[in-house]
């Protein structure tokens, strides 16, 4: 048999038929013995009545004579000697009478001996032995009936987790698998649920980093493309178009060296170091970043507040501005401002957009949720950007949140940890972020 199934089917019904043999065995030999017990207390018995009636009879004569299964021998002692152990008292027992097997009692009379001999191995068991034999059948076909039913109960699980790891193989939905069966079964169940849980999670938090990476690589090639043209169209000093393509240059480059770190290490997560950083200047160059996009647009853009230091990394606190200001230059209309502002260990980026509705305020930084929701009548982008910045803000050690209302536009705040001055701070330390929802 080479199913499981099948080799628990038949062993177990190999075991159950062994142990009804035994038992129909060990039930048969007790059987014949209580018969034999039975038939040498009755033989007794009438011994000890021919017995008494003989001694009555003043006149004996030799008799030898069968009464059904029964021989009845009267005879000398000395004839009977051959037979039992001790002709001149009565006793009870086994002999052996012409070859065969006989169970006897024997009785001393005056002058003579009373002997009954019956066939030790009678034919009155047998029909017990018949009901025994049919009760075996019986049970050997209820074995056979829980046999396949305890293979079935046990392959059952094991099958579906079969079937659910050739799904999750192909990289197929399945549903979690129910607990049924043994406790080990169940247990067994249990734990292929967790383990593809954790690996659908694994799997999601992988697909959204690069996602997130690669919506990110079109900000820096934007603004390399912008500033080249404008470069050969004379709209920048080369100085400053030579400067900004650094800085895009750089961040492009770090963002594929997260790629690649991914690729190596099979990890979800962004780089961090932990340095000072002046929101500040993060604000004015966030501005300068964007200043060509905001004439594109016909939207103001102005940075604004004095010195605050935060432990962050500075790439990062500007990506995460520029994420902020590019969807707040898109959502404002032509004529307005849009304001980058640095307070108390904040950064905000504030537009006068139409706003968000408040039911929609608590899933704005989820992936894809404004853009399925407003895409088609708003420019708000790829609907990746908003849910980086949550990322990024908390792989920092902060968070980000929105304030806003239909009609009154929107504004993003960054809270980061302030700056401690004369603390050590590590420059090269590695933060895992939180997963994108």
């Amino acid at each position: 048999m080479r199913t499981l199934r099948g080799r628990l089917f038949g062993v177990t019904l190999a075991s159950l038929a062994l142990s009804l043999t035994l038992t129909v065995a060990i039930g048969a030999t007790l059987t014949r013995r209580q018969i034999d017990k039975v038939q040498a207390s009755a033989l007794a018995a009438r011994a000890d009545d021919l017995a008494l009636q003989r001694r009555r009879n003043v006149s004996y004569a030799n008799q030898n004579r069968e009464s059904s299964s029964v021989r009845v021998i009267v005879d000398t002692r000395p004839s009977l000697a051959r037979y039992v152990p001790d002709v001149n008292k009565d006793s009870n027992g086994r002999t052996t009478y012409e070859g065969r097997h006989e169970l006897y009692s024997y009785r001393t009379l005056p002058h003579r001996g009373l002997l009954l001999l019956r066939p030790q191995s009678s034919g009155a068991w047998r029909p017990f032995l018949g009901d025994l034999l049919l009760a075996a059948l019986a049970g050997v076909g209820l074995a056979a009936v829980l046999s396949l039913l305890v293979a079935r109960s046990i392959i059952r699980p094991i099958r579906r987790i079969g079937d659910a790891t050739r799904a999750l193989a192909a990289d197929e939905s399945h549903e979690p698998l129910p607990r049924e069966g043994t406790e080990e079964l169940a247990s067994l169940a249990d734990a292929f649920n967790k383990m593809t849980a954790e690996l659908a999670s694994s799997r999601e938090a992988e697909r959204n980093f690069l996602l997130s990476v690669s919506h990110e690589l079109k900000t820096p090639l934007t603004a390399i493309r912008g500033y080249a043209e404008g470069l050969a169209d004379g709209a920048f000093e080369p100085e400053e178009a030579a400067r900004t393509i650094m800085v895009e240059s750089r961040r492009l480059e770090r963002l594929v060296r997260d790629l690649l770190d991914l690729a190596r290490m099979n990890r979800s997560e962004f780089a961090v170091r932990n340095e000072p950083v002046d929101l500040a200047e993060i604000a004015r160059e966030a501005a300068r970043r964007h200043e060509a996009s905001a004439t594109q647009f016909g939207v103001g853009l102005v940075a604004e507040g004095e010195e605050s230091w935060v432990e962050a990394d500075h790439d990062r606190v500007l990506q995460v501005a520029s994420n902020l200001v590019e969807n707040a230059l898109r959502e404002s209309p032509a004529g307005s401002t849009v304001t980058v502002r640095a307070e108390h260990a904040s950064l905000l980026v504030i537009d006068t957009g139409p706003g968000i509705a408040s039911e929609d305020l608590p899933r704005v930084f989820e992936r894809f949720y404004l853009y399925d929701k407003i895409g088609k009548d708003r420019p708000v982008g790829s609907g990746l950007g908003l849910a980086i910045v949550r990322q990024l803000a908390r792989a920092m050690g902060g968070d980000v949140r929105v304030e806003s209302g239909l009609g009154q536009g929107a504004t993003f705040v960054v809270s980061l940890r302030p700056y401690a001055y004369g603390r050590s701070v590590e420059v090269s330390t590695t933060s895992k972020s939180a997963p994108v929802s």
